[in-house]
């Protein structure tokens, strides 16, 4: 009779153990990443007109997307290990991502299923996240970013920022 009243309470606790676990991973709100904004304006008018790509989300978002590869990569010399030159991405996981997310956001307007105005302004948001946490620790905020596939979850990831 004890045998089968303590293998009862374990199965009971178990079972509660389980419970507790499973509503406190439903009740833990979303991660916020608070950096701050480092976006400045007059970089952004600064930029010779002739040193920018066309973008067909506008000026604005050209003049982010040079500031982002101006920013993000560097290119080392030639070494006598390594005669030609090397470029290097700085935070590569945000770097490619904000670059995929251009490439998959141009491709959505092209063929309408995303409107223009809103992919613009998606981009717009995350080109000044990716510009302002160059200096900052990010190892969760890539991480997230590293298990987002679509443009959609991409943007939740990026919506997750607060800039102050």
């Amino acid at each position: 009779m004890n045998r089968v009243v303590v293998t009862l309470i374990g199965i009971l606790w178990s079972f509660g153990f389980l419970c507790a676990q499973h509503s406190s991973t439903d009740s833990v709100p979303a991660k916020k990443y608070f950096f701050h904004n480092m976006v400045n304006k007059d970089d952004l008018i600064s930029i010779d007109r002739s040193m920018l790509a066309e973008h067909p989300f506008g000026d604005i978002i050209a003049r982010k997307m040079y500031l982002l590869q101006d920013y993000y990569t560097y290119t080392e010399p030639p070494t006598p290990t390594s005669p030609g030159e090397k470029t290097v991405v700085l935070k590569p996981v945000i770097y490619n991502t904000v670059l995929k997310l251009n490439r998959l956001l141009k491709k959505q307007v092209k063929k309408g299923i995303v409107d223009k105005e809103r992919a613009t302004n998606d981009l717009d948001y995350c080109l000044d996240v990716a510009l302002s946490v160059l200096g900052d620790v990010t190892t969760d905020f890539e991480a997230e970013l590293r298990k987002a596939k679509s443009p959609d979850q991409i943007i939740q990831v990026f919506n997750k920022v607060e800039l102050w």
